[in-house]
């Protein structure tokens, strides 16, 4: 039996029909947010939503998370989510970009799975999921 090379909790992402997989350890906070972005009164800001008193700046998850498809899941992939059909916000840990977050279509776990050494994915509750890096 081979050794498992990094057992650790993981977020499952769904993005325009694909399952991905982010370790939760890079994770801030999760949260369901379907309302439109702006309208603060009569102040309209764009792609800025406010959570636990903190603002948000929501970028395109293409922007922010790097994935290890092949050419072909590409054009999934850097296809921009509608804000009606992507209602949940992951916002990222806190680092240089402080307060960046990105929609996804729905959120799975966090889960507790293992990865084997050069994996591009992992399997959890009969799925594959693609594993993301950060950018």
């Amino acid at each position: 039996m081979s050794s498992l090379e990094n057992q650790e909790y993981w977020l499952g992402l769904r993005i325009n029909g694909e399952r991905y997989a982010l370790p939760a350890s890079l994770v801030h906070s999760v949260f369901l947010c379907p309302e439109v972005e702006q309208s603060i009164k009569d102040l309209k800001i764009s792609g800025v939503v406010v959570h636990e008193g903190e603002p948000v700046y929501l970028r395109n998850h293409f922007q922010l998370l790097k994935s290890s498809l092949s050419a072909n899941g590409m054009a999934d992939w850097q296809q921009v989510l509608k804000r009606d059909q992507a209602p949940w916000v992951v916002v990222l840990k806190d680092g240089a970009d402080k307060g960046l977050g990105f929609r996804v279509n729905n959120i799975v776990g966090p889960f507790h799975s293992s990865t084997f050494p050069e994996a591009a994915f992992l399997h959890y509750n009969g799925s594959d999921f693609h594993l993301v890096e950060v950018l």
